[in-house]
């Protein structure tokens, strides 16, 4: 594998992970409107927000996001 083919590998796996912390963001929002921040799926997509938060602060440091 090159370092173009890496580096494009890399940036893919970027925009999902920061593609996925928009959804479950946007999921959230949707739950807390309906008044469900009570639900099983509301305290794990939040857990899943806060590991994609720290997933991605580094690269959101280095200006990468």
């Amino acid at each position: 594998m090159n370092d173009g083919e890496r580096l494009a590998r890399f940036e893919a796996a970027l925009a999902a992970l920061a593609e996925e912390r928009e959804s479950v963001i946007a999921t959230l929002d949707d739950l807390r409107a309906h008044g469900k921040t009570r639900t099983a799926t509301y305290q794990q997509l939040a857990a899943r927000k806060l590991v994609l938060k720290a997933a991605l602060a580094p690269f959101e440091e280095a200006g990468l996001l």
